[in-house]
């Protein structure tokens, strides 16, 4: 049922952006391919490269799986949620799914997230941290999925990484802000509740997720967060709350059971973004 629907026939369409191809793409190729589905969906991949190179690469995976693919140029903006904004688009189903281009979906993945799928409501599911973890780096981070959705100053957000939602209420709040520096996620997130949609958390919807390797790379991954965090909040405060006037530094509490050097240079790391982004806020 994946290959070559009309287009009449979509009912999901999952989107992912494409920064670069390679095993670890074909890898998360493999296992949409390997999707167990009651329902006709298509792929939408965003390539967000203008390498001639690339895109012969990734005509040649899409040719190699059975799933009804289609490749969409979003190099215009090098960025990832450009890209997503892009491939949703572009969707011809009325529910989109997304994911990223170096993860590994389970086999039931996409039944899961959409099965949980109600009018009035967008789903984040499980990301997976166990199994393609970096030996020596399990503890390093919190959870990304504790149990629940992540939140951010006490207010849920959706991972883009897994997560589905109605093609309509996409478009309604405008899709992913492409301004920010990170913290996209949180941003739409919260639109989509100021919107009236209910965010869900399905743990049956199970995504391994893909931590960036390195101490350096991981630091330098977290002060961009905090950058991003504070550039959300000069926007707009959490859902429920009126001003964002005086948590703009406010920790947001994560709990991590190991308490490492690791854990502070992460913290302090997120808390030096927070500092920069609320500085340049001032200044602008």
């Amino acid at each position: 049922m994946h290959a070559h629907q009309a287009a009449s026939a979509i009912e999901v369409s999952v989107v992912m952006p494409v920064g670069s191809v390679d095993p670890t793409l074909e890898s998360a190729l493999d296992h949409l391919d390997a999707q167990i589905v009651s329902f006709d969906w298509e792929l939408v991949l965003a390539l967000n490269t203008k390498d001639p190179v690339a895109r012969r690469l990734l005509e040649g995976l899409v040719d190699a799986h059975a799933f009804d693919a289609r490749i969409i140029d979003a190099s215009d903006v090098r960025s990832a949620s450009h890209a997503r904004n892009v491939g949703a688009n572009h969707a011809r189903g009325e529910k989109l799914a997304f994911c990223d281009g170096d993860d590994q979906a389970e086999p039931d993945w996409l039944q899961q997230l959409i099965d949980a799928l109600e009018p009035g409501t967008a789903i984040g599911g499980h990301l997976g941290e166990e199994e393609l973890v970096v030996p020596g780096q399990e503890n390093w981070r919190p959870p990304a999925t504790p149990g629940n959705l992540p939140a951010f100053l006490g207010a849920d957000y959706l991972v883009s990484a897994n997560m589905a939602l109605w093609a309509e209420d996409f478009a309604a709040v405008g899709g992913f802000d492409c301004d920010l520096i990170r913290g996209e996620d949180i941003d739409f997130s919260w639109r989509l509740i100021e919107s009236g949609i209910e965010l869900r958390y399905e743990p049956t919807a199970v995504m391994h997720y893909r931590h960036r390797a390195g101490l350096r790379s991981l630091l330098q991954q977290h002060y961009l967060y905090g950058r991003g965090m504070a550039q959300v909040l000069a926007r707009r405060p959490p859902p429920g709350v009126e001003s964002s006037g005086n948590r703009m530094l406010q920790a947001n509490g994560q709990k991590t059971e190991n308490q490492s050097v690791v854990h502070v240079l992460r913290r302090g790391a997120i808390a030096a973004g927070r500092v920069r982004g609320l500085l340049d806020d001032r200044a602008a």
